[in-house]
């Protein structure tokens, strides 16, 4: 790519309020819609003018509105849980350090950091096909301690990113943590036509996010519509969230949210995530090679509760089965009820006999023997971690109703 090009696109980013490798893709993607060839100089400049045009529509728009994004009012029916990505990253690194040192630093994966005889901190890493060492003032905040004076920390990796531009973080310490969180909402953009997107969240507002799903909301966000994605904005995609049912009337977001059918919504927008709780073993399996959310849709009858918080993973857990299941008269003949995990972000305020829409993800994992080791080819029953839960009927009192089911087996989970 051309440098007048990259630095062009970098100043866009910044006017836009958005990530460069974010403006990188929208050029790419005007390129691409208009049948321009990015490899052909005069061709990547074309592309260029183009990508100006959208940024002075984003802008103008911003000056219109007080921001670049755009309000939408719906529902959210699935809010996963909020992620740490740095946590399996710093994991991975320190696996590779002790499997191979050398190989995780000539891999550029991380930096070792030790006392040197004059009580100074000393850097090591491999950086652009060389060794450097240098003295450094402190030890990252995400350095991980590996030995008496000895740290290693996670670097970036990456030189260049699709595009073929330089990643100005290649070799540098990545953050201690990094917070995000993916939802999935159905609404529109005010006067547009209503339909399935994913919302995603970054830093704190994902860290702090925390909405009601199945209860209609207006939102301020940036809406891509050729990915279905509502990208949230720094500071105030969160903030701006609002329940339909607290707004004044007046308000030109309010309307009678008695008149949304989730159920309509549902199987309208998320028909390829429907499900039957009897084939969900099947059901697991055929998604699980697949690409995207992997979500699951089903329903069912809550059987039991237990509200009790797991002292290891902060879930509870309810078990549902399917209305309309058919039983026999001997035991063998009756199918327990399907464990359903609920994270703790998720408010229960129905008890045991309410009939649910449950939105989630589906979870196999292993058995063990008495060691504790996994035994190959043997797993447990799938199981169904929550995002987000909708009573049809709602019965009983959960707190009131909550219950072991001493039958259940939990000690695989």
């Amino acid at each position: 790519m051309l440098e007048r090009v990259t630095k062009e696109l970098t100043g866009l980013a910044k006017r836009l309020g958005i990530e460069l490798e974010e403006m990188q893709e929208k050029y790419a993607e005007i390129a691409t819609s208009n049948g321009l060839d990015t490899d052909d100089e005069r061709q990547q400049l074309t592309a260029l003018v183009l990508t100006r045009n959208f940024a002075r529509g984003r802008l103008a728009g911003a000056r219109n509105t007080g921001g670049y994004g755009s309000t939408g009012v719906g529902y959210f029916v699935a809010v996963e849980a909020v992620r740490d990505v740095m946590e399996w990253k710093r994991r991975n690194v320190l696996s590779r350090f002790r499997a191979d040192s050398q190989q995780a630093l000539k891999d550029g994966l991380l930096a070792e950091v030790v006392v040197n005889d004059d009580g100074a901190y000393e850097a090591t890493r491999y950086y652009n096909d060389e060794w450097e060492t240098k003295v450094v003032g402190q030890v990252p905040a995400s350095a991980m301690e590996v030995g008496e004076n000895n740290w290693i920390v996670p670097l970036d990796p990456v030189k260049a990113w699709q595009s073929g531009d330089a990643n100005k973080n290649y070799g540098k310490p990545l953050p201690q943590e990094e917070w995000r969180v993916r939802a999935h909402f159905i609404g529109n953009k005010v006067g547009e036509e209503t339909q399935m997107w994913t919302v995603q969240l970054k830093g704190d507002d994902a860290k702090n996010f925390n909405v009601q799903t199945f209860r209609p909301v207006s939102l301020y966000g940036m809406f891509n519509e050729d990915r279905n994605a509502i990208y949230g904005i720094k500071g105030k995609t969160r903030a701006s969230i609002q329940y339909i049912d607290l707004l004044d009337e007046d308000d030109e977001r309010y309307f009678d949210v008695a008149t949304v059918d989730f159920e309509e919504g549902i199987a309208e927008h998320c028909a390829e995530y429907l499900a039957d709780l009897i084939e969900l073993d099947t059901y697991h399996e055929s998604i699980m090679q697949t690409q995207g959310p992997r979500l699951i849709v089903t329903d069912g009858i809550v059987t039991s509760m237990n509200l009790t918080p797991n002292e290891k993973t902060g879930n509870r857990v309810m078990w549902v089965e399917p209305v309309d299941a058919n039983y026999g008269f001997s035991d063998e003949d009756i199918p327990e009820s399907t464990p359903i995990w609920v994270p703790s972000h998720i408010d229960i305020n129905f008890g045991v006999g309410s009939d649910v829409i449950v939105v989630g993800r589906t979870n196999q994992t292993q058995k063990k023997d008495d060691d504790g080791m996994p035994i190959d080819g043997e797993y447990n029953p799938v199981t169904i971690n929550l995002y987000g839960v909708y009573a049809r009927t709602a019965t009983g009192a959960p707190e009131e109703m909550a219950q072991l089911v001493e039958a259940e087996d939990l000690d695989f989970f």
